[in-house]
Order: structure tokens, then C-alpha cells, then sequence
């Protein structure tokens, strides 16, 4: 019992670091299927810890390393792909200048009769 409880902390933990770096990545906004797969995957990992279900524990861990494996490797697709469009998009055309109005020419005075 104590090995399953020992191995199945070692899942965790490689599962929460793999979490770790997909939420770093900012997989939440570049790779939210995944990430949220990833991190409901390792929640039940640890209810099940605390339930003594070791075996299954382990599984889901596995399979939330794995979630968030992938969900590393669709932020970084997405965060280059940003990185491009900005780096590529057409820029924005300077607001065309308005020319001066002209100014009139000033009135004659009026000249001396009355």
C-alpha cells in the first residue's frame, strides 16, 4: 500500500509541474481545451489520492501530464502565431493630414469721409 501511495505522489508531482509550465505558457488564453483537460484530469487525480485509490490516481495523473504536455505545446503555437500576426499585420495608414484652411485676406480699413 505504502509503494502505491509513493508512486502515485511521484505522478502528482510530475503532473503538477507539467501544469505548472502550461499555465507559465499562459495555456489558459493560447490553449484553454487542453489546459482545463489537463487540470480536471489532476484534480480527480488527487480526490482519488485521498480517497486511497491509488492505481486510478495514478492513471488520471498520467493522463493530466499528458493534457498538459500538449497543452504546453498548443500555447506555444499560439503565443508564435500571435507574435507573427502582430509582427505582420498591415499597419494602420497615418491620419491624413488636414491642410490649413487659408486664412483671408484681412478687410481694408475703411479710408478717411464720413
Amino acid at each position: 500500500m505504502g509503494c502505491g501511495a509513493v508512486s502515485t505522489q511521484q505522478s502528482l508531482g510530475d503532473a503538477q509541474k507539467q501544469l505548472d509550465e502550461a499555465t507559465k505558457l499562459e495555456g489558459e488564453e493560447f490553449a484553454p481545451y487542453e489546459y482545463t483537460r489537463a487540470a480536471s484530469y489532476f484534480q480527480k487525480a488527487k480526490k482519488l489520492t485521498g480517497e486511497g485509490l491509488y492505481e486510478q490516481s495514478a492513471e488520471y495523473a498520467k493522463l493530466a501530464q499528458l493534457a498538459a504536455e500538449k497543452a504546453q505545446d498548443v500555447a506555444r503555437l499560439g503565443k508564435e502565431r500571435k507574435l507573427r500576426l502582430q509582427k505582420f499585420a498591415p499597419k494602420e495608414p497615418a491620419a491624413p493630414k488636414v491642410p490649413a484652411a487659408p486664412t483671408a485676406p484681412a478687410a481694408p480699413a475703411p479710408q478717411g469721409g464720413k
